[in-house]
């Protein structure tokens, strides 16, 4: 399931708060911008996928899966 795959890129970048998909990276998981361009690098390794950290700084864990979604 692409959530789950989201959340321990996350997770393994350790951060301990609690992941939902409303979570916001920035906002709500306070990642810093070496801890999104690692997310960033996770993402594009898993799924093929590029989002530039500037964009994940905005983007809630829902729009990083949608974003997956309209990879496939």
């Amino acid at each position: 399931m692409v959530f789950e795959k989201v959340k321990a890129i996350i997770e393994d970048i350790g951060i301990e708060d609690e992941i939902i998909e409303s979570s916001r990276l920035y906002d709500d998981l306070a990642l810093d911008s070496t801890e999104l361009a690692l997310v960033s690098t996770a993402l594009a390794k898993a799924f093929g996928i590029f989002i530039e950290s500037r964009v994940l700084k905005t983007y809630s864990v829902a729009q990083v899966i949608e974003a997956v979604a309209l990879k496939a």
